[in-house]
């Protein structure tokens, strides 16, 4: 017990072992003690100075205050502590609760996506249109790659002079008649569905599931993108660009 305190008491500044246990053979054994003392009474202690009083009352001072505090901190934690376990089990029954709804509310709305039938005709032009366009040359605009301001996208060339307009070999391909798609396919999906763009929950009605399928624009935001998703999934519409957490439905036929 007389170490114990003589180490609390050697870690004030200025007090060493000698002084600490003259503190304590004064009949001080605790920093409450200490705190509770007047300079001029730890003055009277042997190897004290007045000096050294008033630096040993201002250390314990701040340490006793330390060490309330921290007692203060623990019991409020321990307060907080209690009512979040009660807050923690009613969220937990509510979203049992609400989990319950949610199921329900999933069996009603949930409807299967459309399947498109396509006729044998239009199964093979897709197929043709799909190898095609695997040998359609990239058409981009007179000397892209000689200026940075130009961007990657076709523009017809001009110029008397133009060696592109002229068809020379070597100065890559015009886009021309011949590099288009059939015509009963022209403009459509892969899948074989129209592709439709949608920035509005309403537009959703005047679809057709069966050969229509849904292409969310890039400038509709975050809520209004769930509500064109829930409603076209209650629709039975296909989503082409579908958020991550739904998984994409195969994109091309077979």
């Amino acid at each position: 017990m007389e170490e114990e305190i003589i180490n609390e008491f050697t870690s004030i500044k200025g007090v060493g072992e000698s002084r600490a246990k003259a503190l304590y053979e004064a009949g001080y054994t605790s920093i409450g003690d200490l705190n509770d003392a007047t300079a001029e009474e730890l003055s009277r202690v042997r190897g004290i100075t007045d000096q050294l009083a008033e630096r040993i009352k201002n250390e314990v001072s701040q340490i006793y205050e330390d060490i309330e505090a921290g007692k203060a901190v623990e019991e409020s934690t321990q307060e907080v502590v209690g009512t979040e376990k009660v807050e923690v089990e009613a969220e937990k029954e509510f979203e049992e609760q609400a989990g319950e709804g949610d199921e329900e509310d999933k069996e009603i709305e949930a409807v299967p996506t459309a399947e498109l039938e396509l006729d044998p005709e239009s199964q093979r032009l897709l197929k043709v249109r799909k190898k095609q366009k695997a040998k359609k040359p990239n058409f981009v605009q007179t000397d892209l790659h000689k200026k940075k301001r130009l961007k990657n996208y076709w523009r017809r060339p001009k110029g008397l002079h133009n060696k592109k307009r002229r068809y020379i070999l070597g100065k890559s391909g015009m886009a021309r008649v011949g590099y288009g798609s059939p015509v009963a396919v022209k403009g459509l999906h892969p899948s074989g569905f129209q592709d439709m763009l949608m920035s509005r929950v309403q537009d959703l009605d005047e679809l057709d599931p069966s050969t229509q399928a849904v292409r969310i624009a890039r400038t509709v935001g975050q809520r209004k993108r769930m509500e064109i998703v829930n409603k076209a999934r209650s629709l039975g519409l296909k989503i082409l660009n579908p958020p991550t957490e739904m998984h994409p439905v195969e994109e091309e036929v077979q």
